[in-house]
This record gives structure tokens, sequence and C-alpha cells, in this order.
């Protein structure tokens, strides 16, 4: 699953089928560009499980089954904060 973001335009979902791999991709977009999708937090973001719903096939009971076991999974790693939210490391260039 990698979430995309860009300088201009609002963040995609892609590979939203795999979800053995979490990641958010960036091109030198503005800090702000996060906020729709959760918080920076250095070289990751926390990202908010809602988005990921939102913006992948939530009317398809098996992709949600899916994105479930990635969560649960995540908060036996340590990757899931008090709020749900969880924690994505960043590629690109990132933001500035």
């Amino acid at each position: 699953m990698i979430i995309n973001i860009q300088a201009a335009g609002p963040a995609t979902l892609e590979d939203a089928d795999n979800f053995r791999a979490f990641k958010v991709v960036s091109a030198a977009a503005p800090a702000s560009a996060f906020a729709a999708i959760g918080r920076l937090d250095g070289g990751h973001v926390w990202v908010n499980p809602a988005w990921l719903k939102a913006h992948g096939r939530p009317d398809d009971e098996t992709w949600a089954t899916g994105l479930e076991k990635m969560l649960n999974y995540a908060k036996t790693a340590g990757w899931v904060d008090e709020a749900g939210y969880v924690r994505a490391h960043i590629e690109g260039d990132g933001f500035r």
C-alpha cells in the first residue's frame, strides 16, 4: 500500500491490495499536504485509518478484512498509536 503525496493535488492510495507493504511516497510536498492523511513525525507519517478506508475499497468485504489484518499486525509491532493511527515511513523527497 502506497500513499502518494505530490506538491500539487490530493494524496492518492496506490497498490491498495498490497497489505504487506506500507509507505508514503512524496515529491517535495508542503508539510500541510500531509494533514489530509494524518500527522508528520520526522521521517514518518501517522496515517489515519479512516483515510485508508475512504480511499481504498470500503464496500469490498475482502479488502476491508485485509486492511483490518494489516492494522492488527501493525498494532502487535508497535506501529499504531493510542489514537489508532498507523505509522508509515516517507520515501522520496519528503516535504518542505
